[in-house]
């Protein structure tokens, strides 16, 4: 039954296509709404390609603040324990990896 009802709606807008397609207000409206259409799918794509720069550049600050995180535990766990040389050397290699 479904079937039938979606066929039947077909050919209707099948029918109904060509007839506002062959009058000239049809196609020039038509026409006016692909154009509309495609500049805006032209601008979304262009949003799209922003927010893929945005989310890459927020990916690569996120990870540096994690490197950071890292390095701040390191340098917070041999000051609680008073171990200096570990302390310089850490302190050293985060200098080093700047």
């Amino acid at each position: 039954m479904k079937r039938q009802l979606r066929d039947r709606g077909h050919v209707v807008l099948d029918k109904m296509s060509r007839a506002v397609a062959k009058s000239a207000p049809g196609k020039r409206g038509m026409r006016g709404e692909l154009r509309s259409t495609r500049k805006q799918v032209a601008r979304l794509r262009a949003r799209v390609a922003v927010l893929e720069e945005e989310m890459q550049e927020s990916r690569q600050l996120n990870r540096r603040l994690a490197e950071i995180t890292d390095v701040v535990q390191e340098l917070l766990v041999p000051i609680a324990q008073r171990d200096e040389e570990k302390l310089r050397e850490r302190l050293d290699r985060f200098s080093a990896s700047l």
